[in-house]
């Protein structure tokens, strides 16, 4: 991330050395916490933190756009089928669309992990580029075989379609952010050049590297560093036209059941959608947020060796 020396703080030269030398780098300074930076009577470190803090918020608003520019976009992207016909034909009306961001929301065993190894066998099948982050051991090169050779109509071997998925198993936030730093960089240094560039960026879990940093003492820090990450997802798939799939789990009992992570991340993904287990291998997905359309519908598949199956509605 950005070095804090680099950035224009209306400060006082001093006041800003001495910021920077307590937090080098915007990372830094949203993962730790400000209170120790503080001196009694010294009010230019609150004024000092306040100017930085207003820096962080405007670099992650969102850019306004008009009505005319999210059309254009619209017309301009593809869809990419997940391979569950449920999911894509009733709930995603073709497939995730390009630079989107798609957040798969369920407990333990609701099928995340096999639909983001499904969607990048399928997008493999089609001899595209796609960048996975495993962040809980959670991918497997066995299941993804399976997934694949379960495709209709394979174009490109086993060996061909691993050849065109990056696997990157990233554990801490830090990491991530790293990642997608370099993954942004990258892109844009080969502005213009087609092959090679991917076209689908899963992360899973994304929860699993958020949610520590949402703990008791950080929160303030961890939920703008949260925004922050998620505005970055954002940036990745709109400037370098990804479709982009994250996980979340589901914290709460059986009937106060929510998303982790809270409210203000719910609006940073296009399209929310919820997975719930009904049974052995039966599993429900409903749209529980969607900018794009109504929200409430809901598509059923089953777990399978082969990946998500689609099957009608029971009853």
């Amino acid at each position: 991330m950005r070095s804090v020396l680099d950035i224009p703080l209306p400060l006082d030269a001093q006041v800003h050395r001495d910021l920077a030398a307590r937090f080098p780098t915007v990372e830094s300074f949203l993962t730790s916490r400000a209170a120790p930076y503080f001196r009694p009577g010294q009010e230019e470190t609150q004024e000092a933190v306040d100017a930085l803090t207003r820096y962080v918020q405007q670099s992650i608003a969102p850019r306004v756009q008009s009505g005319r520019e999210l059309l254009e976009q619209f017309q301009r992207t593809r869809l990419l089928p997940t391979g569950c016909r449920s999911i894509d034909e009733i709930l995603l009306r073709g497939g995730v669309r390009e630079e989107h961001h798609v957040e798969l929301v369920g407990e333990c065993g609701s099928g995340k992990t096999q639909l983001c190894m499904q969607m990048a066998a399928f997008t493999a099948l089609r001899k595209e580029r796609v960048v996975y982050v495993d962040t809980a051991g959670s991918f497997s090169w066995g299941s993804f075989a399976a997934m694949y050779e379960a495709l209709p109509k394979q174009s490109a071997s086993l060996a061909e379609a691993r050849a065109h998925l990056d696997l990157y198993r990233v554990f801490t936030l830090r990491d991530l952010l790293q990642l997608l730093h370099a993954l942004s960089q990258a892109l844009a240094e080969g502005d213009g050049q087609t092959s090679g560039r991917p076209s689908l960026l899963l992360v899973d879990s994304l929860s699993f590297l958020v949610s520590p940093v949402m703990g008791p003492g950080g929160a303030d820090d961890g939920h703008a560093l949260m925004i922050c990450l998620g505005r970055a997802l954002k940036a990745l798939a709109q400037r370098h036209t990804l479709a982009v799939i994250t996980t979340n789990h589901i914290v709460g009992g059986s009937e106060e059941a929510k998303a982790a992570l809270g409210e203000s991340w719910k609006v940073q993904a296009n399209m929310r959608i919820m997975l719930s287990c009904m049974g052995p291998a039966l599993r429900k997905a409903t749209m529980a947020a969607n900018t794009l359309g109504p929200c409430g519908a809901a598509a059923f598949y089953e777990l399978s060796e082969g990946g998500p199956l689609a099957v009608d509605a029971p009853g």
